[in-house]
């Protein structure tokens, strides 16, 4: 009896420590490197920036995944009209800028959706049956605010307004996978909202596949965002960037009509 028991107790144990080894194997195979988000080293001459082993996955496919860090005491953030245009490159290089993103959403008539403020100026209205969230820039701070509630403010220095939010207080937002995949573009607000991440998921040269809204929230949760928000993405998303002496561009499938530009101050 007493081997019976010793041979029972020796299996459990080594099914304990199997299911242990398993559980740590899911986890390293499914929690991408947490070296995606790198804080801007003050004073710095250009936005912290890493791309290189950062994948989301999800259906058994894989997504690369691109990220731009910026310290806001050290950058502006502005929003341009890009003119429904791809040539991110073009508006880098008139501005100045270090990068240049796609914005927020547009009608058929290619007019801006949802709440826009560049400069202390309105350029579009709050539209609160858009919902989502809007980002907002006062000072070197950050915050994301629910769309349904926010009341504009007049002395808002710099707002955008698209939808989802996909990060709330640190915790993932969408609630289900709608079964929908594209690429993405989000806002992701960490260190009390006195820096800003801009993250791109893209398909491919030739494949303009992504992830669903569910699973980006969730991977952008588990690096580390307090809060997030999704921006315009499926063909909008591009993004074009300094690399040194070069100029980096991502062009996007389709013209945009507005476009995010950091710039150090």
């Amino acid at each position: 009896m007493r081997r019976v028991r010793r041979a029972v107790l020796a299996l459990a144990v080594a099914g304990m420590v199997t299911a242990a080894i398993g559980g740590v194997v899911w986890r390293r195979r499914n929690t991408p490197s947490r070296r995606l988000y790198v804080p801007s080293a003050a004073g710095g001459a250009a936005p912290e920036t890493s791309d290189a082993g950062n994948e989301l996955v999800e259906d058994g496919r894989t997504y690369a995944v691109s990220t731009f860090s910026f310290a806001l005491e050290n950058y502006d953030v502005r929003i341009e009209d890009a003119g429904m245009s791809t040539a991110f490159d073009a508006i880098l290089e008139r501005t100045g800028a270090d990068l240049v993103v796609n914005a927020g959403f547009f009608d058929t008539a290619a007019r801006p959706l949802g709440y826009a403020v560049s400069e202390g100026a309105v350029l579009s209205k709050h539209v609160k049956n858009l919902s989502g969230g809007v980002v907002t820039i006062d000072g070197d701070v950050a915050r994301l605010w629910d769309a349904e509630t926010y009341e504009p403010n007049e002395g808002t220095h710099f707002a955008i307004q698209c939808r989802p939010r996909l990060v709330v207080d640190r915790a993932p937002n969408v609630r289900r996978d709608d079964g929908k995949r594209s690429e993405r573009t989000a806002l992701c607000l960490r260190d009390g909202g006195r820096t800003v991440d801009v993250v791109l998921v893209r398909g491919g040269p030739t494949e303009a596949t992504g992830p669903s809204l569910y699973a980006l929230g969730r991977f952008l949760a588990q690096r580390g965002c307090e809060d997030a928000l999704n921006l315009d993405g499926g063909p909008s998303t591009g993004v074009a960037y300094r690399e040194g002496d070069e100029v980096k561009l991502v062009p996007p499938r389709g013209g945009v009509r507005q476009v995010l530009v950091f710039k150090r101050r």
